[in-house]
């Protein structure tokens, strides 16, 4: 089992994704937040369990306070200065389709896929896929 981050300001966004999250079945916990900052003080408050995987993290791109590129900068910062392991997977999510944003994502090494909203099952099949360690196709 492995944990799950939605970060979304709308919270219609994060209602389908935490429904389809919620009905894979492999998920101990999908938490939520509505900004960068909010998730950030919850990831790294919990305490994940000795050789759990994840947590996979559903970011969105366009975000008050913080956007999802931005918090993604920030998480990996302080990944490493803590020392976290390596095993956080983000995929950001947007109700854009725009080439630079998909580029811009694709250059961030935290970053293992884009998805549009909303969130549909075959989404987090392939998000799975990534949890597994599989990359996504093309």
């Amino acid at each position: 089992m492995m944990q799950a981050y939605i970060v979304d300001d709308r919270e219609v966004d994060r209602y389908t994704a935490r429904r389809r999250l919620s009905k894979c079945g492999r998920f101990s916990a999908v938490h939520e937040a509505e900004d960068g900052r909010a998730f950030l003080e919850k990831l790294f408050k919990d305490v994940y369990p000795v050789g759990e995987k994840g947590p996979l993290v559903l970011m969105d791109i366009s975000m008050p306070y913080m956007d999802g590129f931005e918090t993604v900068d920030a998480l990996r910062a302080r990944m490493i200065k803590l020392g976290w392991p390596d095993n956080v997977v983000v995929v950001m999510v947007s109700s854009s389709s725009a080439a630079n944003d998909k580029a811009r994502a694709a250059d961030m090494p935290l970053v293992q896929g884009y998805f549009e909203k909303p969130i549909r099952s075959d989404d987090v099949d392939q998000m799975l896929r990534l949890m597994d360690g599989c990359p996504l196709p093309g």
